[in-house]
């Protein structure tokens, strides 16, 4: 999309924090949610696209009130688990135009759903990292808070980069990643090359806290975040496309055609976040690419070089 649209869209959306609780599976009820409606029979789910979802253990428990056999929002929006996460969800900017360097599939600007961690964990892991800088576990040059323009600084667990067209009904989740995930866990082979080298970290790494504090935060505070925040800032971006943009069809990457079209030849994601993650959410494999981007002449030309394009596509 342009600039215009994008700030028209984002000068529409609230400013302040929005909270997001999140559990494992719960992408589940919130799917099952925005389909049963008013209320739907087993039997009818049963029938359609989203039938593997029954299977989750929290659809069974919520499924075990439903005397009737009708699953409804109201079961589903009183069902909440002890064990859950908290999040802060915010909106931000990506794009300079060009969509070779932005790794966007036409040339223009994405909105940046950004899935940031709360309170309970940063204090936790200032306390045992004691970061020297920023930010350490994540990258200024990707679409991270800017703390510069929020009255509250958070640090991204994770984000979802989405492209759109109001006019078509459609949007297109360009990119779901996480830095802090993938770096943690290089912190954690780090700390262990460490210790058996010198038993200290190097003053040059920027993470203060003791061998063991910091391993205690690589291997048990993170370690419930890196299970779920793949299925948590996928479910974060469906629900702000549907209930905040009120866009319909949900469009997702698959490896091959979205590393193709946004020109990604180096560093290429993990597949299962283009494979399997999209499965998982009911998205159903499609070979027609979303229509705004059809209409964009500069797609076009590079999307017929593409052999065997494939997307995933969630319908409404």
């Amino acid at each position: 999309m342009n600039k215009h649209e994008l700030d028209e869209i984002i000068a529409c959306l609230p400013d302040e924090r929005t909270l997001f609780r999140y559990f494992k599976d719960r992408y589940a009820l919130m799917l099952l949610d925005h389909f049963v409606g008013d209320g739907k029979t087993i039997a009818d789910i049963r029938k359609s696209g989203f039938s593997v979802l029954l299977d989750k253990p929290v659809v069974k428990s919520v499924l075990a009130w439903a005397g009737n056999g009708c699953l409804t929002h109201n079961l589903i929006a009183d069902y909440w688990k002890e064990e859950m996460h908290h999040f802060v969800l915010t909106v931000d900017r990506w794009g300079c135009s060009r969509h070779d360097y932005d790794q966007t599939s036409r040339d223009g600007y994405n909105l940046v759903l950004q899935l940031n961690f709360s309170n309970e964990h940063d204090g936790v892991y200032k306390k045992l990292v004691k970061p020297e800088y920023e930010q350490l576990l994540n990258s200024y040059s990707h679409p991270i808070l800017d703390w510069s323009v929020r009255p509250f600084k958070r640090e991204t667990l994770a984000w979802a980069r989405i492209d759109l067209d109001f006019s078509m009904n459609e949007a297109l989740i360009e990119e779901v990643q996480s830095d802090w995930v993938r770096q943690a866990k290089e912190l954690e082979q780090d700390v262990i090359r460490y210790k058996a080298a010198t038993g200290k970290m190097p003053e040059w790494y920027g993470a203060n806290g003791s061998i063991d504090n910091i391993m205690h935060y690589c291997r048990h505070v993170i370690q419930p975040y890196q299970k779920i925040w793949d299925e948590a800032v996928l479910s974060a971006a469906i629900d702000f496309i549907r209930n905040e943009l009120g866009v319909g069809a949900i469009y997702f990457h698959s490896a091959d055609t979205g590393s193709q079209v946004k020109h990604i030849r180096y560093a290429k994601p993990p597949r299962s976040l283009y494979s399997h993650l999209p499965k998982r959410f009911c998205f159903k494999q499609t070979d027609t690419a979303p229509g705004f981007l059809l209409k964009d002449k500069k797609f076009n030309r590079r999307y017929r070089k593409v052999k065997n394009p494939e997307w995933f596509v969630l319908e409404k």
